[in-house]
């Protein structure tokens, strides 16, 4: 591969790209992965099945130029991106035969998740940081269709969550639009300059500004000593009662030792989301801030279980700020910030006998919904005091790294939705699918590695128009708090299937 590489083109990385690249090296943050099963209702040999793939893959890199990048200078604080002639693509796809799964194993996806995510990207300065594993099927034990489980796995340092949904928009639509797929010999892909344009930084692609409220809470909590900050009345530490998970974090993570993801999965039934999203409509809010609810409502009962009665949580909840940058719309790129919510879980839900009983979702935890609702649709309608754009009053983001790490968690838990995929939406040319062979996609799934410097676990969300909602939970191994962290995270997925399942 290093043979190939003929740097075309650089430009420098800017504010959240460099963050991402520097927990990445540091080996506190893996990858994200977007997960989803494609089928097709014929028998493909391997031959055939490998060249239709290997075309469809050509023409993600063709559309979506963040693919075709590699990073130099990783070690500093001023890394480059790079596009090279070149790429092996033998080098970024998987097959696998089956997959390692023990009893205690959610099921396939469960277990694939697990594993991808605990192979970091190495090799950063000459291979884009990219993967897609691929698991062939049979299903049902018939011989007249084909199934692809696909997980592509990225780094967050070239895209954010959302990319990987458009990643597999583009995949199936070149599935089913290429004529005459044949395989080649040939692993080398040709990189065309003229094709292959990036879209700017965030920073660059549009304004982000900062009023003088919004920029002074972090800076004195960055810089002055805590007796001064809450002096000003502007106090950034972490309530009394708020679940943090560990009081300390596990020992940090290394580029030689990078950081665990353990996994937990459940999926909620079509016929439930769709009784919860018409309950959503009826109160006036998004699907994302009653999940956020429920899963402060499901922490609550698991942690009471264990002696700890809490009733504060506090949500990291990430944004897509691509409504706010139109050109960015259909392109993979790092465009997303966050806000953070604190959510009460009123004193009387502790003495309940069942925390997710059909009647316990009371109107203050609607109304609690709601204001999280309108809080994230304000949030994700403007460009201003976003607090990704505080990045720029960083110098040393290596060391700002390194400090964070050695500090205990400050929120409970990130959700993170990246919304719904509707194959037909995204397939102009083929919108109802009715020819016979059509690869179709169903089974999305959205997952975050674990992260040493963030929230004790994140709880991940996708779904496809009229399938499952599905719900990952990752979280850093040690960073719970319990000792019993699996059924922890059990507890917490189980309780939100209950929910969904009466609301």
């Amino acid at each position: 591969m290093p043979g190939l590489i003929r740097y075309m083109a650089k430009a420098s990385f800017c504010l959240n790209e460099r963050r991402c690249i520097a927990r990445d090296v540091q080996g506190v943050y893996g990858n994200l992965i977007l997960y989803a099963t494609y089928r097709i209702d014929c028998a493909l040999e391997d031959v055939a099945l490998r060249g239709q793939i290997d075309k469809a893959l050509r023409q993600c890199i063709v559309e979506h130029p963040v693919l075709g990048v590699v990073i130099q200078d990783v070690e500093t604080e001023k890394p480059q991106l790079y596009r090279p002639s070149s790429l092996l693509l033998d080098e970024h796809v998987r097959y696998l035969e089956t997959i390692d799964t023990r009893e205690d194993d959610a099921g396939t996806v469960q277990a694939l998740l697990k594993q991808v995510h605990n192979e970091p990207f190495a090799q950063w300065h000459v291979r884009p940081a990219w993967r897609v594993h691929i698991l062939p099927t049979t299903p049902n034990g018939t011989s007249q269709a084909t199934e692809l489980h696909v997980a592509f796995a990225y780094s967050h340092a070239l895209a954010d969550g959302f990319s990987g949904v458009l990643f597999h928009q583009t995949l199936l639509r070149a599935l089913n639009t290429q004529h005459s797929p044949t395989p080649t010999n040939e692993s080398v892909f040709q990189i065309s300059a003229e094709d292959h344009h990036l879209l700017p930084p965030l920073e660059k692609a549009a304004t982000l500004p900062i009023s003088w409220s919004f920029l002074l809470r972090p800076l004195f909590g960055e810089f002055l000593p805590a007796w001064i900050v809450r002096a000003l009345g502007m106090s950034s530490e972490i309530p009394d009662g708020v679940w943090t998970g560990a009081q300390k974090r596990p020992p940090s993570p290394t580029s030689i030792q990078p950081i665990r993801t353990a996994v937990c999965c459940r999926r909620i039934p079509p016929a439930h989301l769709e009784r919860a999203l018409a309950a959503c409509r009826g109160h006036g809010v998004r699907l994302t801030g009653l999940l956020a609810v429920m899963v402060a409502r499901a922490l609550a009962r698991a942690l009471r279980a264990r002696g700890q009665v809490r009733s504060d949580f506090i949500a990291n909840l990430p944004l897509d700020l691509r409504r706010c940058i139109p050109q960015a719309s259909h392109s993979m790129a790092n465009y997303a910030s966050g806000t953070t919510e604190t959510i009460h879980i009123l004193s009387k839900q502790h003495q309940d006998h069942d925390l997710t009983s059909p009647e316990s979702l009371t109107d203050e935890d609607w109304a609690t919904a709601r204001r999280l609702t309108e809080r994230l649709s304000e949030a994700s309608n403007t460009l201003a005091d976003q607090p990704v754009a505080l990045l720029k009053y960083l110098s040393d983001f290596r060391d700002w790294t390194t400090r964070q790490i050695a500090k205990p968690a400050d929120s409970s838990f990130e959700l993170s939705n990246v919304g719904s995929f509707n194959a037909a939406s995204f397939n102009p040319s083929q919108p109802h699918r009715t020819a016979e062979g059509d690869w179709s996609l169903r089974d999305i799934v959205f997952s975050q590695s674990a992260n040493a410097l963030g929230a004790p676990f994140n709880v991940n969300v996708a779904s496809t128009k009229g399938g499952p909602l599905a719900i990952v939970l990752t979280w850093w191994p040690g960073m719970l708090g319990v000792e019993d962290e699996e059924s922890l995270m059990d507890d917490v997925a189980d309780g939100l299937v209950d929910q969904m399942a009466h609301v």
